[in-house]
C-alpha cells in the first residue's frame, strides 16, 4: 500500500525511534517471549466442563495414536459412563468424540512433550506475529507495532491464549492462510485453511468473502488444488467416525439454526464485539474503509459473515461476554481495517489542521491506541473470569476432597465435574442426567460398589436425578460451600 509522505522532519524522527536490523528482531524476540510468559502464567490449571475437556481428551487421544474413548464396563448402562464431549458408538464399546480434530492434533503435540495446557499460550503469540505480518503489509512500522501490542491484551485474545479453547486457534490459522496467499506460499496456505477448517468447519464461511479478492488464474486454481488435499483427509475422518465426510460431531448444525434467536444474538455480537474491541478500534475501522475498495469489502464481509451465521445458531448465549469468542476468528480483520483507519485519520488531520495541530491530534490518536492494553485488562478483569490464576482449580479442589471420602473404584454421578474425576481422581465418574444412570447405579450397588452423586443446584430437579433419588436412598456426607453456593455429596444405596 502506497501511503502519502508526510513532513520530512516528522518522518525523520518517527524513523530514528524505529528499531532496525537485528534490534528489531531482538525486540520481536524479546516481546514474544515476554507475550508467552504473560499468557503462561494466567493459563488454564485444570481441565473442567465439556469443551476444554474435549479438546484435551482428543488430543490425549492422538497423542496415544487413538481416535476412540474406551468405555470400560461390563454391564448394559454404558451410556451414563460417557463423558460429556463424547458420544457412544461402536456398539456401545467405545466413545467418538463430538469436536473437530484440528485443535486437538496441535494439543497432541503439547502432549508429547508433557506441555498441554502451553498450546494455547505458543498459539497467543503466533497469532500477534501472524497479525504483525499483516499489518506490516498494509501499514507503516510504527502502526504495525501499536495494533499488534493492542490485539495481544484484547480480551478475547487472553482468553483464547490462556485457556484450552478453540477459538483463537481458529483466528490464527485463518489469518495464518491468508498471510501465507499473500505471500505466494500457496501449498502451504492451503494446508493452513485445511487446518482451520478443521479446527473449527464454520470457518468455511471465510471462503465467501475471500473469493472477491481471488482471481480467475492459476494461482486461485493451485489454491483450489492444494486445499482439496487436507479438505479430502478431514472428509475420510469425518466418514470413519460419523458416516459421512460432511458430518461432524456437532450433530445436526442447520437444525440449530433459528430465526427466533437472530435479533437478541445479532444485538449481543454488535454491542458487546464494540466492548470488547473498545469503542476506538470500531470507530478506527469504520474509517477504514475510506476510501472503499474490494480489498476493504473482504476485511468487512470476513467478520460480518460470522455474525450473521452465529446470530441464528441457538448453541450461542448472551448472559457473559465471551460468548462473543464464536466472532473472535474474523476480529483480525476488524484490526487490519482499524490500522488503516488509524494511517487515514492521520491523512484526514493533516488536510484539516496543517502544521502542529495536525501532528498534536496524529501523537493524540496514537497515545490513545497505545493506551488501549489498559482499557482491555480493566475489561477483562472487571468480568471476574479473566486475568485469573487459578482457573479450574476449585473443580480440582471439589475432585481431591470427593477422593478423601470416596475409595478408588466408586462412582460420581456429577454433571460438570465429570471430566474433572475422569483426569484426576481414582473414581469412576458417570453424568447423572443420562437416561441410564439409575440402571447404571443399579449395577454397580449389585456388584458392591460405593456410588456417590453430587448434584449441581441447576440440576437438582432433573427428572432423571428425581428418578435416582426415588429408587435410591440418598444420604448427604458432606457439603462444599466454596462452590455454588452450597455443593452437596450425597452417597446412595438399594432401598
Amino acid at each position: 500500500m502506497n501511503h502519502p509522505p508526510g513532513p520530512a522532519p516528522a518522518r525523520s524522527l518517527i524513523r530514528s525511534m524505529l528499531p532496525t536490523g537485528r534490534l528489531r528482531e531482538n525486540l520481536v524476540l524479546a516481546a514474544c517471549l515476554a507475550l508467552f510468559l504473560i499468557y503462561g502464567s494466567f493459563r488454564q490449571r485444570y481441565v473442567w466442563g465439556v469443551d476444554s475437556y474435549g479438546y484435551y481428551q482428543l488430543g490425549k487421544l492422538f497423542s496415544e495414536g487413538r481416535l476412540f474413548l474406551p468405555v470400560e464396563w461390563s454391564g448394559s448402562a454404558r451410556a451414563a459412563l460417557v463423558p460429556l464431549g463424547f458420544s457412544l458408538a461402536g456398539g456401545g464399546l467405545h466413545a467418538v468424540p463430538n469436536y473437530p480434530p484440528g485443535f486437538p492434533l496441535l494439543v497432541a503435540l503439547g502432549q508429547l512433550v508433557r506441555a498441554p495446557m502451553w498450546v494455547t499460550p505458543f498459539l497467543g503469540v503466533v497469532s500477534c506475529l501472524v497479525l504483525f505480518a499483516l499489518l506490516r503489509d498494509r501499514v507503516r512500522e510504527g502502526t504495525t507495532w501499536l495494533f499488534t501490542l493492542a490485539w495481544a491484551f484484547m480480551p478475547l485474545t487472553v482468553y483464547g491464549s490462556t485457556l484450552m479453547m478453540s477459538d483463537l486457534v481458529a483466528a490464527t490459522t485463518l489469518m495464518g492462510g491468508l498471510l501465507s496467499y499473500r505471500r505466494g506460499h500457496v501449498a502451504a496456505a492451503a494446508w493452513i485453511f485445511g487446518l482451520s477448517i478443521a479446527v473449527r468447519p464454520t470457518n468455511l464461511l471465510f471462503f465467501a468473502p475471500f473469493a472477491l479478492v481471488l482471481r480467475p488464474d492459476r494461482r486461485t486454481l493451485l489454491l483450489a488444488l492444494h486445499l482439496a488435499a487436507p479438505c479430502a483427509l478431514y472428509g475420510w475422518y469425518n466418514s470413519h467416525l460419523y458416516g459421512a465426510p460432511w458430518r461432524t460431531g456437532y450433530g445436526d448444525v442447520w437444525g440449530n439454526l433459528r430465526p427466533e434467536f437472530f435479533p437478541a444474538h445479532f444485538a449481543f455480537y454488535l454491542t458487546a464485539g464494540v466492548a470488547i474491541l473498545s469503542p476506538l478500534i470500531a470507530a478506527l475501522a469504520v474509517c477504514g474503509l475510506v476510501p472503499w475498495t474490494r480489498e476493504k469489502l473482504f476485511l468487512a464481509l470476513w467478520p460480518g459473515t460470522l455474525v450473521v451465521f452465529y446470530s441464528f445458531w441457538a448453541g450461542g448465549g448472551i448472559d457473559r461476554w465471551w460468548w462473543a469468542r464464536f466472532i473472535l476468528p474474523g476480529l483480525g480483520a476488524v484490526f487490519l481495517l482499524a490500522a488503516g483507519g488509524f494511517e487515514t485519520a492521520g491523512r484526514w488531520f493533516e488536510r484539516w489542521w496543517p502544521g502542529a495541530r495536525a501532528g498534536l491530534a496524529r501523537m493524540a490518536l496514537g497515545i490513545a491506541v497505545f493506551s488501549l492494553p489498559l482499557y482491555y485488562v480493566h475489561y477483562g478483569r472487571s468480568q471476574n473470569d479473566l486475568w485469573q490464576r487459578d482457573t479450574g482449580s476449585i473443580y480440582y479442589e471439589v475432585v481431591r476432597r470427593v477422593g478423601l471420602i470416596a475409595p478408588p473404584g466408586s462412582l460420581v454421578g456429577s454433571v460438570e465435574l465429570t471430566s474433572t474425576f475422569r483426569l484426576y481422581s481414582g473414581q469412576i465418574p458417570f453424568v447423572p442426567i443420562e437416561a441410564t444412570a439409575p440402571d447404571l447405579i443399579g449395577q454397580a450397588l449389585a456388584q458392591g460398589r460405593r456410588v456417590y452423586l453430587i448434584p449441581e443446584p441447576w440440576n437438582a430437579t432433573h427428572p432423571v436425578i428425581l428418578e435416582i433419588e426415588r429408587r435410591f436412598q440418598a444420604r448427604e456426607i458432606a457439603r462444599f460451600d466454596f462452590i455454588w453456593n452450597g455443593l452437596p455429596v450425597l452417597e446412595l444405596s438399594a432401598r
